[in-house]
C-alpha cells in the first residue's frame, strides 16, 4: 500500500515520542521477565536439588540418642530415618558453626564452588558464612584445636535459610553458618545434639511423631512444609514473580491507551488527508490498518528488547533472594509463557485497545474528516464565568483534554505506587531496627536443657520459654512462636503481669500478623506433646523482637504442668558463667540487632531498582501524556504565538495546567498507594519469623514530593524546547 511510505515519515517526525513509549514497553517487559524469570530459575534449580539430593519430609530431635528398638518401629512403618547428628561450635564470641557428618542418603549438598573429596581434615561450609567472614578456599578453619581445610562452599536442601532456631527472625551469615565433616572427623566432635530426619514413603508423619512421645525424649519435630529453612525461597520468589507480573499488565493497558490518544491526534491532525482518502476509494479496514502497523511495531521492538534484557539480567532481580539463602548454582531456565508474556501479550493489549479507539474515530463521513468534525466533547460546553482570561482558558484546555489528564493520573498512581512500595519497605526495616534496639533491656538470653541455679538479682532473671506453634492462615502451615513466662516484678519489660493474672499478653507483632485482638481465643501447639492450649488474648504488649506472645511465669508453670518455681532460662545483662554443656541455645542482643540490620543491605538492592523504575516512569509517561496533549493544540499554540504571546504566558496558558493534574495525583495516589501497600503487605512478609511495621515518616513523604515535582520540572524543561520549536506558520498550513 502506497500510504503506509507515510509510516517511516510518521516515525522520524515523532521519533522522541516512538521511542519513549517504547521504552516504556521494555521497561514493562524487562520488570515482568525479569522478575518472574529469576523466580523461576530459582524455584527450578532449589526444586532440582531437593528432587536430586533427596530433600526430607520432616526431622525431629531429641534428648539422647535413640535406641535401636525405637528406630525400628519407625522404620516397620515403611519410614526411612538417618541420622542428623550435629554440634554447634562458637569459632570466637560473634561466630558459630553448626556441623553435620557428611550426608549419603537424605538431604545431600549440592556443591557450589571447590569439591567434596570426602577426605579426612577436610570440611565443607555454606557459601553465605564463608564470603561473609573471608574464609577462603583453601584456607584452614580451626574446630575443637584442629584445624580443618575449607576445600569447598556447598548448599543444603534443608538449610537454604541458614538460621540458627527456627524462631529466629532473619539469617545472619556474619554470625552462623554450617559445614560437613567426613564421619571419622564428626565422630572426635564433643557435645553432639540428636537430630534425626525422615522420609515418610506414604507414611502419615502422626505415626511417627506417636511413638516418639511414647519414649518422652522429643525436644521437637517438624514436617518439611512447616519448616521455613527449606520453604521460605519459594515463598519469596513467588511473591516476587506475581508483583512483577501484576504491575507489568497495568502498565501495559495504560501504554497501550497512551498510543491510541496519539493515534487518534494523529487522525485529527490528519483529517482532510484521511478524508480524501476515503473519497479516493480506501475503505476503513485500509486505514485502521495503516494506523496500527507503527504502534505493533513500536511495543513489538520494545516488547522483544524487554523481554531480551529481562533474561539476561535476571541476576540483578534475583539478588534478594540469592544473597539471603543459601542456594545450589542457579540454572538458567526459558519458559515459554515469560515469551508470550513478554512480547505477545503487550502487543494483544495494543492491538485490542487500538482497534477499538481507532474504529469509532474512522465511523466519522468523508465529508465530517475533510472539515475536520467530530463529535463535542460535552465538557467543553460546560459554561466557566467570572474568571480572567487565562484562567478560563486553562480550565477549557484541562476539560478538553479530561481523557488525557485521567491517563496521566494512572499512570502517576502507577509510579507512585512503586515509589511508596520500595520507600515504604526500607521505613519498616529501619524502624523495625530502632525498636529492637529500644526496646530490649537485657543483652543475654539462654535457653536450658536443665534448670541450672544461678542467683538472681537486678541484671539477671529467671524465666520460661515453650516454644509453640500457631496456624497462619496466608501461608496455611504453622508458625513457630514463642510463649515466654515472665516474673510480676521483670526489671526487662516495660509491662508487667501480676501473679494472679493468668491472662495471654500478645506482642504488637504478634497481633499484626495473625490478625489478632484482645478478646480472641488463638491455639497455641504444642509440636511435641500433641497438646492445644486454647488461650483468651487479654492484652497487647509493645514487643518487636520476633514472635512473642507472654504470660506470668508461674501461671504459665501451671499451664505446662510444672511447679511454680520451674524455669528454663535466663535473662540477662551481663554475661552468665554456665557450662555449654547444659546450654540449649544462646542469643546477644547484639547479634539479633545484626541480624535484622542485615536485612537492610540484603533489600537495598531491590529498593534501589523498583524507585530507579518508578522514577523512569514518572519522567517517561509525564513527558509523553503531555507532549501528546501539546500535539493536540499545536494550531492553538501557533496562533498565540502569532497574536503576540511571549513564552511566559504560552508555557502558562498550556503547561502549568498539568501542575495542578500532578499535585492532585501526588495528593490522592500517595495515601491510597500507602493504604494499598498496607493491604498486601502481610503477604510480602508472610514467611517472616516477626512483623515490620509499614509506615512513611515526614522525611519520607519529602522525598516522595522531591521525586515526584523533580521528574515534572523535568519533563516540563523538555517540554518548553518542544513548543518552542513549534512554527508560526503552523496555524497558516493546511486550514479551511
Amino acid at each position: 500500500m502506497i500510504l503506509n511510505k507515510r509510516i517511516l515519515r510518521e516515525f522520524k517526525d515523532n521519533i522522541v515520542k516512538y521511542i519513549g513509549m517504547m521504552l516504556l514497553v521494555l521497561i514493562s517487559s524487562m520488570a515482568i521477565v525479569g522478575f518472574a524469570n529469576s523466580s523461576d530459575c530459582i524455584i527450578e534449580s532449589g526444586r532440582e536439588a531437593a528432587s536430586k539430593n533427596n530433600i526430607e519430609d520432616g526431622n525431629f530431635e531429641v534428648k539422647s540418642q535413640l535406641n535401636n528398638g525405637i528406630l525400628e518401629k519407625i522404620r516397620k512403618l515403611g519410614v526411612t530415618v538417618d541420622e542428623n547428628f550435629y554440634v554447634d561450635y562458637k569459632i570466637n564470641d560473634n561466630q558459630k558453626i553448626r556441623l553435620f557428618k557428611e550426608r549419603k542418603n537424605i538431604n545431600k549438598v549440592s556443591m557450589v564452588e571447590g569439591e567434596n573429596s570426602r577426605q579426612n581434615g577436610r570440611v565443607i561450609i555454606d557459601t553465605h558464612f564463608g564470603e561473609e567472614n573471608n574464609y577462603t578456599l583453601g584456607s584452614s578453619l580451626e574446630i575443637g584445636n584442629k584445624k580443618y581445610i575449607i576445600e569447598g562452599y556447598a548448599a543444603a536442601p534443608d538449610y537454604t535459610l541458614v538460621i540458627e532456631k527456627l524462631g529466629d527472625v532473619v539469617a545472619n551469615s556474619k554470625n552462623f553458618g554450617i559445614g560437613f565433616l567426613t564421619s571419622k572427623d564428626f565422630i572426635e566432635l564433643k557435645d553432639k545434639k540428636y537430630s534425626y530426619t525422615f522420609k515418610l514413603n506414604g507414611i502419615s508423619y502422626h505415626k511417627v511423631k506417636n511413638i516418639l512421645q511414647r519414649d518422652g525424649k522429643l525436644i521437637s519435630f517438624i514436617n518439611s512444609t512447616d519448616n521455613p529453612r527449606i520453604n521460605g525461597y519459594m515463598h519469596d520468589s513467588q511473591r516476587n514473580k506475581n508483583i512483577a507480573v501484576m504491575f507489568g499488565f497495568i502498565l501495559f493497558i495504560m501504554i497501550a491507551f497512551m498510543i491510541s490518544m496519539s493515534i487518534i491526534n494523529n487522525i485529527d491532525k490528519e483529517s482532510p488527508t484521511i478524508g480524501a482518502l476515503y473519497a479516493l476509494g480506501y475503505i476503513k479496514k485500509e486505514l485502521l490498518r495503516h494506523f496500527m502497523i507503527l504502534p505493533i511495531i513500536i511495543v513489538s521492538l520494545g516488547a522483544i528488547a524487554g523481554t531480551c534484557i529481562g533474561f539476561i539480567i535476571e541476576a540483578s532481580f534475583s539478588q534478594t533472594i540469592t544473597t539471603y539463602y543459601s542456594l545450589p548454582v542457579i540454572r538458567r531456565v526459558y519458559p515459554p509463557y515469560l515469551f508470550f508474556t513478554g512480547i505477545v501479550v503487550p502487543v494483544i493489549i495494543v492491538i485490542i485497545v487500538n482497534y477499538k479507539t481507532l474504529s469509532e474515530r474512522l465511523k466519522s463521513s468523508p465529508l465530517q474528516l475533510l472539515r475536520r468534525e467530530k463529535k463535542q466533547n460535552k465538557l467543553n460546553t460546560i459554561k466557566i464565568k467570572k474568571f480572567k482570561f487565562i484562567t478560563k482558558f486553562r480550565l477549557r484546555e484541562f476539560l478538553r483534554e479530561i481523557k488525557g489528564n485521567i491517563i496521566l493520573f494512572c499512570g502517576m498512581s502507577i509510579a507512585t505506587f512503586l515509589l511508596v512500595f520500595g520507600i515504604g519497605i526500607n521505613t519498616g526495616i529501619s524502624t523495625y531496627v530502632k525498636n529492637i534496639e529500644n526496646e530490649s533491656k537485657f543483652e543475654y538470653t539462654y535457653i536450658l536443657k536443665l534448670p541450672i541455679e544461678i542467683t538472681e538479682n537486678k541484671r539477671t532473671e529467671k524465666t520460661t520459654f515453650k516454644n509453640l506453634s500457631i496456624y497462619y492462615k496466608i501461608l496455611s502451615q504453622d508458625m513457630d512462636i514463642v510463649l515466654q513466662g515472665i516474673k510480676e516484678d521483670t526489671n526487662f519489660y516495660d509491662f508487667k503481669i501480676k501473679d494472679d493474672d493468668p491472662g495471654l499478653y500478645i506482642s504488637e507483632s504478634i497481633g499484626k500478623k495473625f490478625g489478632l485482638q484482645v478478646g480472641d481465643f488463638i491455639n497455641l501447639k504444642d509440636t511435641t506433646e500433641t497438646k492445644i492450649y486454647n488461650l483468651k488474648v487479654k492484652g497487647t504488649v509493645k514487643y518487636s523482637s520476633g514472635l512473642y506472645v507472654f504470660m506470668n511465669q508461674k501461671q504459665l508453670n501451671s499451664l505446662i504442668n510444672e511447679s511454680k518455681y520451674y524455669f528454663n532460662g535466663y535473662i540477662s545483662k551481663d554475661k552468665l558463667n554456665i557450662n555449654e554443656d547444659y546450654i540449649y541455645s544462646f542469643t546477644t542482643n547484639k547479634n539479633v540487632i545484626k541480624s535484622a540490620k542485615s536485612m537492610t543491605s540484603i533489600m537495598l538492592p531491590m529498593i534501589v531498582i523498583i524507585i530507579v523504575i518508578s522514577t523512569m516512569l514518572f519522567v517517561i509517561s509525564l513527558y509523553l501524556l503531555l507532549k501528546l496533549m501539546i500535539d493536540k493544540s499545536t494550531l492553538s499554540i501557533s496562533l498565540v504565538k502569532i497574536f503576540g504571546f511571549n513564552k511566559k504566558e504560552i508555557d502558562k496558558l498550556y503547561l502549568s495546567t498539568s501542575l495542578y493534574t500532578v499535585i492532585f495525583t501526588s495528593i490522592v495516589a500517595v495515601p491510597l498507594s500507602y493504604i494499598a501497600l498496607k493491604a498486601i503487605y502481610p503477604s510480602l512478609i508472610a514467611n517472616m519469623q516477626s512483623y515490620l511495621q509499614i509506615g512513611l515518616t515526614i522525611k519520607d513523604y519529602c522525598f516522595i514530593a522531591v521525586v515526584i515535582l523533580g521528574s515534572y520540572f523535568t519533563s516540563i524543561t523538555l517540554l518548553k524546547k518542544y513548543i518552542n520549536k513549534i512554527s508560526l506558520s503552523e496555524a497558516l498550513m493546511n486550514r479551511d
